[in-house]
């Protein structure tokens, strides 16, 4: 099975910088350097084929799997010796720690054998052969681990097929991350996570096992955006067998599901060709990583659904906004009586988002979205109302009532940005909402406490309350106030 999600409008837009310069280093690597090692690899396996090493080394690994007990990985061996599939053979028997530790200790061919020397000089024209291969010193092994190799083996790949299949998964999916935690989290995140696929790699393999490739780094980027997103509803492709289809899920809901997936692989399969094992470390640690800096979704998340709200506009003519938003409402009005909700929300939204609707209006796009508190819509509409300018009466009670309802209802929590607060805050001030003005400034801190209005609008706060005579509260927001930072 195969589940990718894809985002038009992820969070506000961003160059990622992250995103480019890991897929430049891996092409770099690949197209710079281990392309060499093509050459290098062909002229050691011909020297294999033509040397005595084919005729003791691959008959004594068959007696060796078979004093193993290892009936299958026998069978497999022989049928690529039939095949006449040397590469194969060569890297099945490098892979085995216990058999290449039997051999290079001498117990394979031992030293009372008559071509001993020549296999000995052999072996290691052999070996030198492949030690000179960027690949062969790079890639991680658990038989010789290093810290070094941990992090090169990130950006090494088998063959053109294996890059490009991992660089378009990293860049469907990394961007949105990036511009969620910035490019150094982002960064710590992809490298770390490549750290945690070693190990898991290593557990499961145990010793003996080379690594390459980026999909572990690349599962923790995945990992890392299901844990951001929640509960947040994606749009995911997903392909089974020879059907394919799109559908909305929650964005945590992936990460079990990849889980899942690359275990049964892992045990249908085994770990031959694929690391399936590094696949799941990296999505458990990419997940682990960003679980607790999903608070930086709330501001940054919350800018997308503004931009489908604008979608409509031609230009900046007021006249054009009301009709369009009067086209839209209508649109919504025709929905609901079809029961057709899903739809009708995301005409009241995109009429909430256009300039000249009446309170009366914004309040009925309200009523509907709030039907479903957990929808792009309803955040949508609750903050085009809460930046609404307008100081009319009417309008004023429209902001003071969707305010308490939004911080109510909201799923899976308010996504409200430091313009909007401010604005909201000025208007309690103004109006003398003191419990009002006492939420925002609280939220303020707790949402974007660097913002440059956060500081001013805490001792506002304070300053109400003192003059009101709430010497406690007021004490309070001093306190908070004291570590707002601007920057």
């Amino acid at each position: 099975m195969f589940l990718m999600p894809y985002l038009k409008h992820a969070v506000k837009t961003s160059f990622p910088f992250g995103v480019v310069l890991i897929v430049a280093a891996n092409l770099l690597v690949y197209f710079g350097f281990q392309q060499r090692d093509a050459h290098r690899y062909q002229r050691a396996y011909d020297y294999y084929q033509h040397s005595i090493l084919v005729r003791l080394e691959p008959p004594a690994y068959v007696d060796h799997l078979r004093q193993q007990g290892k009936d299958k990985a026998r069978a497999r061996f022989q049928r690529a010796q039939l095949d006449g599939n040397l590469p194969y053979l060569v890297q099945t028997m490098a892979d085995d720690a216990g058999f290449m530790a039997k051999l290079r200790s001498g117990q394979v061919v031992p030293p009372e054998h008559p071509d001993y020397g020549q296999w000995l000089q052999a072996r290691r024209y052999f070996d030198g052969i492949r030690e000179s291969m960027v690949t062969e010193q790079y890639a991680f092994r658990t038989d010789k681990p290093s810290l070094l190799t941990a992090f090169t083996h990130q950006f090494l790949h088998g063959d053109m097929s294996h890059l490009a299949g991992n660089m378009i998964t990293f860049i469907l999916i990394a961007p949105a991350v990036e511009a969620i935690l910035g490019t150094s989290l982002f960064l710590t995140v992809y490298l770390v996570g490549g750290l945690g696929a070693v190990g898991m790699h290593w557990l499961i393999v145990g010793s003996g096992s080379g690594l390459i490739g980026a999909s572990g780094a690349i599962s923790a980027v995945m990992g890392a955006f299901a844990a951001l997103f929640r509960w947040r509803r994606i749009p995911f492709f997903y392909f089974v067998v020879v059907y394919f289809d799109v559908i909305r899920a929650p964005a945590l809901l992936a990460l079990p599901i990849w889980v899942v997936n690359e275990f049964l692989q892992l045990v249908w399969f085994g770990n031959r060709g694929i690391a399936y094992g590094a696949h799941i470390g990296g999505l458990l640690v990419g997940g682990l990583l960003a679980w607790p800096l999903a608070g930086r979704v709330a501001q940054r998340f919350a800018e997308a659904p503004a931009a489908d709200a604008k979608d409509g506009k031609t230009d900046d003519d007021i006249e054009t906004a009301m009709a369009l938003a009067k086209r839209h409402l209508a649109k919504g009005r025709q929905l609901v009586r079809e029961h057709r909700f899903d739809e009708a929300r995301q005409a009241y939204a995109r009429a909430a988002g256009c300039a000249g609707l009446d309170a009366a209006a914004l309040r009925e796009c309200f009523n509907i979205a709030k039907l479903s508190p957990g929808s792009k819509e309803f955040h949508l509409v609750a903050r085009a109302i809460l930046g609404h300018a307008g100081d009319q009466d009417e309008t004023h009670q429209l902001v003071v009532d969707t305010f308490g309802e939004y911080l109510g209802l909201a799923q899976p929590r308010p996504f409200l940005n430091g313009d909007i607060l401010a604005g909201l805050a000025g208007r309690f001030r103004r109006r003398r909402c003191m419990g009002e003005l006492d939420r925002v400034a609280r939220l303020f801190h707790n949402i974007a406490p660097t913002h440059p209005s956060c500081r001013e609008v805490l001792l506002a706060a304070a300053q109400c309350h003192q003059q009101a005579g709430d010497g406690h509260r007021a004490a309070e927001l001093a306190i908070l106030a004291k570590s707002a930072t601007a920057t």
